[in-house]
Parts: C-alpha cells; sequence; structure tokens
C-alpha cells in the first residue's frame, strides 16, 4: 500500500486493497470538506456531537474546520477518496498542537449555540476531561471513518497508515486513540495495527468501561 500526504510524507498516491483503487490526500480548508469532516466526526463518536452542538453541528464544524490551529481544523486531517468521491477520513494531531489549539474559531462559528455547548460540555466534563487529556510526547488518533459501503475494503488500514506516518514525522513517541468498549470491529483493526489498551474510563474497576484508550509505541 502507498499514500499520498503531500508536503508531509512524500509517498506515492495511489493504494489497491482487495481490487479496491483509493488515494489519501491531506485535508483542504473548503467549506464542502469541512462538512465532509463534521459527518464523519460525528459518526466516530455515534452521534454525540450533534447533541453536544445542537442542530446546525454541520455548518458549525465546517466554518471552524477551515481556519488552522485548533483540533478540529483541516490542518490536523486526511481524506481517502475513491473515484474521486470522499469515502473516508481520519484526523489526528501532537499532543504539544493540542496544548497550544485555541477554542476561538469554534467559538466564532458556533455562535449563538454558544450558550447549549457551554451547557452541554459541562455536563459532559467528566469524560470529556478523560478525551482531552494526553501525555507528553502522544500522538493522538481522534477521528477515523469510512463510509459503510467501503468498509472491510482496506480504506480503514490505509487511513491509519497515514496518521502512523504524520505520528513518526512529527517525531511523536507513541500514537493513542480512544475507542468505544461496543466496538468490537474497530478494536480489532487498531488491534491488528499493533495498538493495545493501556487504560479506560470510568477507571472504577467496579463499572464496566464504556471508553479504552489504545496506543502503540514509534
Amino acid at each position: 500500500m502507498s499514500l499520498d500526504l503531500g508536503e508531509r510524507v512524500s509517498l506515492p498516491i495511489d493504494c489497491c486493497m482487495d481490487s479496491l483503487q483509493f488515494a489519501i490526500r491531506p485535508a483542504r480548508p473548503t467549506h464542502e470538506e469541512g462538512l465532509c469532516f463534521a459527518r464523519y466526526m460525528n459518526q466516530t463518536a455515534d452521534g454525540q456531537f450533534r447533541l453536544l452542538f445542537g442542530p446546525r453541528f454541520p455548518e458549525i464544524i465546517a466554518t471552524a474546520y477551515c481556519e488552522p490551529a485548533h483540533d478540529l481544523s483541516y490542518e490536523h486531517a486526511v481524506f481517502a477518496k475513491v473515484a474521486g468521491s470522499i469515502a473516508g477520513m481520519a484526523s489526528g494531531y501532537t499532543e504539544a498542537q493540542h496544548r497550544q489549539s485555541s477554542d476561538e474559531s469554534l467559538r466564532r462559528a458556533a455562535g449563538r449555540s454558544g450558550f447549549r455547548i457551554r451547557c452541554t460540555s459541562a455536563l459532559a466534563f467528566p469524560i470529556l476531561r478523560f478525551l482531552h487529556t494526553y501525555e507528553e510526547g502522544d500522538f493522538y488518533l481522534q477521528f477515523l471513518a469510512v463510509d459503510e459501503s467501503f468498509r472491510r475494503r482496506g480504506i480503514g488500514a490505509g487511513l491509519m497508515q497515514a496518521m502512523e506516518a504524520r505520528a513518526r514525522e512529527s517525531g511523536a513517541g507513541r500514537l493513542a486513540l480512544d475507542v468505544s468498549a461496543r466496538n468490537a470491529t474497530a478494536r480489532r483493526l487498531y488491534e491488528r495495527k499493533g495498538l493495545a489498551a493501556y487504560t479506560r474510563w470510568p477507571r472504577l474497576t467496579l463499572l464496566p468501561p464504556a471508553i479504552f484508550r489504545m496506543g502503540k509505541d514509534l
């Protein structure tokens, strides 16, 4: 498999898995791609972002996506394309990039929805604190999603390879991600790529895990 990651990693563009040809390229700061990004991030979170941001969710995310220097920026994303159409997306950043990230773009894009976001974020604070706490030197894969019609065709593995390439290029010591305890399919993909669970939420052993954090030393 080979990938094109633009300026970050110098590799050829085309991929072929199970007779499906696809390309992976860096995201671009366009509103159209921002809407795709919003759809995929909501898919990854089982619809939770729509609840968090409200009915204007796609427009809020697409607007913020086009600006740099924050966690939901196009700078951190790559898209998989099949026959010219987007079929999947992955996004990730280093712990240092997250620490330097600003919420200003998202607040500005949210406008009148900002109050709702603050209220729902306060209610979800325990889990958000876990999700947004990273160890120094980590590269965090925040989203990975593939259209249902293209799953099990190698695109997810290609996006994982793209993110690992970015992680290595950044000098990160570990690739990390969070996955729902219920998502056995995704966990199997990550395990095949060498990741293993090293912590969970909630951390109380008396409660069943809802989220596993998985990692792989680079």
